[in-house]
């Protein structure tokens, strides 16, 4: 991958966004600019902003392109922002899900662009299934009969597997090539269920279905709360799980729509949400003029 490539891929980032708030200017911002987009004096950040994501579309679809246009169709389009929690980067078992939606039930997510291998594959959908019954595969429409195929050798598993694709148009969710994922429940654990949470969220659990916390000594808190957590039945303890995970995210709809399509996943992903003002009067500020 060449630096203008890796540059290019660094401007989506929380880093770079909030090096921009800040001090109104970055490097790696600047070097994109001057890379990609043509006469960009006169013009203000957020048509930079345009034309650099327009770049990534026709030449270089990255897997940040991917989670953004998932994030604009599942919350803009399907579902509700106000009932409906999305992350991205989640922890499960050795793997890390890139995009992780809540929505009365939990679905994941793995995306694979044309610059993703299918290496791990296997042991990223096997980790998947210990907390969720729902994952799916996000390629491009080039990949499409090689994910069939990888997803074939994966015995009864791979059969669960949903499978959707970016077309050329930006669509997702074409019933013709897509297939919708099947509830697999045969790899849930509740360890890997539980620490999906954060403390006060599996106090909460527990408090909500023992009626009070176990007494121990707090350095063995975590243990204890975990043994006690793998005594409630485990479709039941993802259920739970899955209602105070989607308590986490606190965006209204017009906030949601406030952000700039293109920053949208970076905004929603990085906790700038507060932000969004801030980011807005930046977007219709000329380049150079600070």
């Amino acid at each position: 991958m060449t630096n203008s490539n890796r540059a290019i891929n660094r401007v989506f980032t929380q880093r770079v966004v909030s090096d921009l708030l800040q001090n109104k200017h970055n490097d790696v911002f600047d070097y994109v600019v001057q890379t990609y987009v043509t006469d960009p004096n006169g013009k203000n950040h957020g048509e930079l902003v345009s034309e650099i994501y327009s770049h990534l579309k026709k030449q270089q679809r990255n897997e940040y392109y991917y989670m953004n246009t998932l994030l604009n169709k599942l919350l803009s389009g399907i579902h509700n922002v106000n009932t409906t929690t999305a992350f991205s980067q989640v922890h499960i078992g050795r793997s890390i899900a890139d995009f992780v939606m809540i929505n009365g039930e939990g679905r994941v997510y793995e995306i694979k662009s044309d610059l993703d291998n299918f290496d791990r594959l296997y042991d990223q959908i096997s980790d998947y299934y210990l907390a969720f019954s729902k994952v799916s595969v996000l390629a491009s429409i080039h990949e499409l009969e090689k994910v069939k195929k990888v997803l074939s050798t994966f015995g009864k598993m791979g059969e669960m597997v949903g499978i959707y694709v970016l077309s050329e148009h930006d669509t997702i969710f074409n019933k013709e090539r897509s297939r919708e994922p099947i509830e697999y429940d045969l790899r849930l654990k509740h360890e890997n269920i539980f620490k999906l949470l954060r403390k006060k969220e599996y106090e909460n659990i527990l408090i909500q279905y023992y009626g009070k916390l176990p007494k121990t000594e707090p350095v063995f808190h975590f243990r204890i709360c975990l043994d006690y957590f793998t005594k409630i039945p485990i479709k039941q303890a993802q259920e739970m799980a899955f209602n105070e995970l989607k308590k986490r995210k606190h965006i209204s709809i017009e906030e949601f729509n406030a952000i700039q399509p293109e920053l949208k996943s970076v905004v929603y992903f990085s906790g700038l949400i507060r932000e969004i003002p801030e980011l807005n009067q930046l977007l219709i500020t000329n380049y150079g003029s600070n």
